[in-house]
């Protein structure tokens, strides 16, 4: 199984009969900015979104930040990797 935790997670409770009370929310992803904006941006949305749906007041964001910093390196990583294989024998498929 190939899936992260999340997925998992969906996939069991596909099918159950849910009556969950639910409110829309709405992001503002900044369109421009540097990367470090954009970055804690991301960082402090994510908080907010842990204090939203836990009824809590995350204070140290050290491990957000961690995690944003991870998902992005492994993300331009396994991009980086893609556009050496596409350029293998010129680009050629």
């Amino acid at each position: 199984m190939n899936y992260s935790i999340i997925e998992g997670v969906i996939k069991q409770t596909i099918g159950q009969s849910m009556n969950y009370e639910t409110e829309p929310i709405t992001f503002q992803i900044p369109s421009n900015g540097g990367y470090n904006y954009r970055f804690n941006e991301c960082v402090d949305q994510i908080a907010q979104l842990i204090d939203r749906y836990f009824d809590t007041h995350v204070e140290n964001v050290e491990r957000i930040n961690n995690l944003v910093d991870q998902e992005v390196v492994d993300a331009m990583r396994r991009e980086v990797k893609m556009n050496e294989l596409d350029n293998i024998n010129g680009g050629s498929k």
